[in-house]
């Protein structure tokens, strides 16, 4: 579960560094890193715990339970934010094969088509791929920031930072793996903390890499690391080029995983509902993918922290319901005799 989340949020504008850019300008505050982890951590927590209460077969399902009839509100948002993700990965990955030899749209077509051979064998095939592209893309992030090790162009600020800048980035990118994440149902309470916690971990220390690479090299360009990379040799600009490759590609399995899943309880069949995922994904890769982060990620990223409070909220009443059944039936061994009242569940 934590290679899922890592791949989840490590995407085209996370490894690019124009994500981060995008939501907190030059001069990053050092404490950025460990606060979004923090916020990462608190997001899968919850989103595991809930799907294990809820053991929902599909995100509809779970919203319904979660916020009833305005459930499909919600799943009108979590579809969108899916949809425009998927369609951000395949221009980008158009993009930035286009940097070597430019023969649009063949990149999005064929990283397409191999996505949905991965997503139709369901969440096992999702995991696998992203258990062997995920510790790859970390490990090629991190060479390229140490590339960038030197005195920062900035000082690093103690200003403090607006803090919903720090939520709705969170939001943002735990909106994807959410999808994923609240049909999940097996996992033990140990695994979930254990999964969630080095989940945070992992995307705080990549994180305080690319915002000391950025602060040290000031460079704000659409992909920030590709241009280090290429300032320094052709050889780590190929580097770069294939891991933000994985990184789309991880990005791009998730969300395409989701919307899969949720046309397949329309159609009930999976070969055809991600076949016209893909279609829908391929159309609206025109929106490019600059246009999704500097725009539409952060009316996500708002909407976002939205539904995470409505499924906080939703949590703190299953939790309030589980403490009376427990007092319930403690009362009832005290005085030695069967409870009559049950909660509803």
């Amino acid at each position: 579960m934590a290679m899922l989340l890592v791949g989840t949020i490590i995407g085209a504008g996370f490894a690019s560094g124009k994500e981060i850019l995008s939501f907190f300008g030059d001069n990053i505050p050092f404490y950025i890193a460990p606060l979004s982890g923090l916020l990462i951590f608190g997001c899968s927590v919850l989103f595991l715990a809930l799907s294990k209460r809820i053991k929902a077969e599909s995100l509809s399902a779970a919203n319904s339970k979660i916020m009833g009839r305005a459930h499909v509100a919600a799943d009108i948002f979590l579809l969108f934010n899916s949809l425009v993700v998927l369609s951000g990965m395949l221009a980008a990955m158009d993009s930035l094969f286009s940097m070597v030899l430019p023969i649009v749209p063949a990149y999005s077509i064929i990283s397409g088509i191999l996505c949905a051979l991965i997503v139709a064998k369901g969440i096992k095939g999702l995991l696998g791929g992203n258990m062997i592209l995920v510790p790859v893309l970390i490990v090629l992030i991190v060479i390229i920031c140490c590339f960038s090790i030197g005195t920062p162009q900035f000082l690093y600020s103690f200003r403090w930072f607006y803090p919903s800048a720090v939520i709705v980035y969170v939001s943002m990118n735990m909106m994807l793996a959410g999808t994923v994440y609240m049909t999940i149902k097996d996992l033990s309470l140990r695994q979930i903390i254990m999964s969630s916690v080095l989940a945070a971990l992992v995307i705080a220390a990549i994180m305080s890499l690319i915002i000391f690479a950025l602060n040290t090299t000031g460079i704000k360009t659409d992909m920030p690391l590709m241009q280090i990379a290429l300032n320094k040799n052709k050889t780590l600009f190929y580097v770069a080029l294939a891991a933000i490759a994985a990184c789309i590609f991880t990005s791009m399995m998730v969300a395409m995983s989701g919307l899969t899943q949720w046309l397949k309880g329309l159609i009930g069949d999976t070969k055809y509902s991600v076949i016209l995922v893909l279609l829908a994904g391929l159309i609206f890769s025109n929106l490019g993918f600059e246009n999704v982060v500097s725009f539409l990620y952060p009316v996500i990223g708002v909407l976002g922290a939205v539904y995470i409070g409505i499924c906080l909220v939703y949590f703190a009443k299953i939790r309030r319901r589980e403490r009376r059944n427990i007092g319930y039936k403690r009362s009832g061994i005290r005085s030695g005799k069967r409870t009559e009242r049950q909660p509803n569940f």
